[in-house]
């Protein structure tokens, strides 16, 4: 993206307020979304859905009564999205130069904030980039009423407590990233070999990130989940969120999803069709389980080889998320094929990496059933959406999708292992009216529940609280007289002394890597001794 590292249009992007009745109308709200990556995901869309909900509804929005209400109109807000990447290659359209409608509130900074340090501290480079990308944003926008982070809760209190911002400041938790590390999947501890000194450091290193992740948070004034399954993670692995959980500061806003963007599904038509697809809908990353789905479909294909010749077995497609810069990407589409060759299905499979919207619609809609193989997903919107899309969906009956998905009804949610999805998929390729009937009800389902208007007013509802939660905050500290000030500062103090550490810590490893300084000397180290040196030049 070819775009000032610094400056931001100024242009808003909010739907003319012409068709809101003057008494509705209020001071128009300044909202600034932080994010680190505006590329293509689950957490992506989410701030691209936040963004547009904050907007004024359009006027030819087909809006219930029930919904048509003086908070929900109100909102009203400017929207501005800093972030420290963009690719107009792998975005979603509402972000593309030059139709999409938030493009022009897009501000790239910090692209040059490296997001390695030879391969590795991508937690700590994420940490650093969000401080910089929020510094940033506080700097051109001092006025926000609203600043809304996800991913990283790293700068809250350099937004809430050094930079003393007039707005309120709230937090969307998609999954707490000390579950996300390359020893964990979505929580569950994985064997990767790693022993001795290496392994203890990387446990402190994180273990200092962890206890950073846990501390900024509680300075959010409402930290929002996008699953009940999340909500319950958050307060077991950060136990001293529990007065922020009695006191209701935590609280579920499911992701939606934009029916205008999906086709209704023809239900008739799907009846006739032979040819559908099982489909996976994914980012290519291993920690989204596709291999098992490859697994199974070998042990589909055999089985109905040898029980049921006569019926037809459709083919596997495998699309997603793809980002060339990303290694797990580009290793894990290679693993993928390899296992697929190795299975023998090579044939009956198909790899579509980077989908764009509209084939990602058409694949939906065209799915014989659609495939979701993560297990304790956190919330999981391809299941959403392929519901909508008049398709059934089997998933792993863990985390968000047994939230979402009705087994039996709408789709199948069975255990994480190839036979059972084996045996799900082989319901639905039996009996096409079965997946017909599922994706009925999948498709009412969804509409009634996940739409983007009932979205737009809790989205609406969970502002006006924020705001109000920043007030009695700020209140607080006015009256405390400094002594509430005076003791997150002493916290601020320690997390910077530690961030200063691992920077050290840091630049110590690259130092030695290039043998600048031998395996005995550090960074700390060398301070130390210069100012030693300088200490005894005086005395002489």
């Amino acid at each position: 993206v070819h775009r000032a590292s610094f400056l931001i249009s100024t242009k808003t992007t909010t739907t003319p307020s012409s068709h809101i009745s003057p008494s509705n109308i209020m001071k128009e709200k300044k909202i600034v979304f932080i994010h680190l990556d505006l590329g293509i995901g689950g957490a992506e869309n989410l701030i691209i859905n936040l963004a547009l909900a904050s907007l004024p509804p359009p006027q030819d929005d087909n809006i219930q009564s029930s919904t048509k209400n003086e908070e929900l109109e109100s909102l009203n807000a400017k929207v501005l999205i800093y972030t420290t990447h963009c690719s107009q290659t792998h975005c979603f359209s509402e972000v593309k130069i030059p139709t999409g409608i938030l493009s022009s509130s897009v501000a790239i900074v910090g692209s040059f904030l490296p997001s390695t340090i030879c391969g590795g501290g991508h937690a700590l480079c994420s940490s650093l980039r969000i401080l910089y990308a929020s510094y940033k944003a506080y700097q051109d926008h001092p006025d926000a009423d609203l600043f809304v982070l996800d991913v990283l809760p790293t700068s809250i209190p350099l937004l809430t407590t050094w930079l003393k911002c007039t707005g309120s400041v709230l937090f969307y938790c998609h999954f707490p990233d000390k579950l996300l590390t390359r020893d964990t999947v979505n929580g569950v501890p994985v064997e990767n070999g790693n022993q001795g000194v290496l392994s203890s450091v990387k446990r402190y290193y994180r273990g200092i990130l962890d206890f950073i992740e846990e501390s900024t948070m509680r300075y959010a004034d409402l930290i929002l989940v996008n699953s009940n399954f999340t909500r319950q993670e958050v307060q077991r692995v950060f136990p001293s969120l529990e007065e922020e959980l009695e006191e209701e500061n935590l609280k579920i806003l499911y992701p939606p999803i934009d029916l205008t963007k999906f086709v209704v599904p023809n239900f008739d038509e799907k009846m006739l069709q032979k040819q559908n697809p099982i489909v996976s809908l994914n980012r290519f990353e291993r920690k989204k389980n596709v291999g098992i789905l490859l697994h199974a479909y070998a042990l589909l294909r055999s089985n109905l080889r040898s029980e049921k010749p006569e019926v037809h077995i459709p083919p596997l497609i495998i699309a997603g998320g793809y980002d060339p810069r990303n290694i797990e990407n580009v290793q894990h589409l290679s693993e993928l094929k390899a296992l697929a060759s190795k299975l023998q299905i090579m044939d009956k499979v198909q790899f579509q990496p980077n989908v764009a919207d509209t084939q990602r619609s058409y694949l939906l809609k065209n799915a014989l059933c659609v495939v979701y193989t993560p297990n304790r997903e956190h919330f999981g919107i391809v299941p959403i959406e392929s519901m909508y899309a008049g398709s059934p969906v089997i998933a792993v009956n863990s985390g968000g999708p047994k939230e979402t998905i009705l087994d039996g009804k709408t789709g199948f949610l069975v255990e994480n292992d190839d036979v059972a999805f084996m045996e799900a998929m082989k319901k639905i390729v039996c009996n096409v009216s079965l997946a017909v009937d599922m994706g009925k009800n999948g498709h009412e389902y969804v509409r009634e529940k996940f739409g983007m208007e009932k979205f737009r007013l809790s989205w609406c509802k969970m502002v006006m609280e924020a705001l109000k939660r920043g007030e009695v905050r700020k209140r607080r500290e006015r009256e405390s007289g400094g002594g509430y000030d005076v003791g997150v500062r002493f916290v601020g103090y320690m997390m910077e002394a530690t961030i200063a550490l691992i920077v050290a810590w840091v630049i110590t490893v690259v130092l030695r890597l290039f043998g600048v300084v031998g395996d005995e000397s550090s960074v700390v180290g060398e301070v130390r001794a210069f100012f030693s040196k300088e200490k005894v030049a005086d005395e002489l």
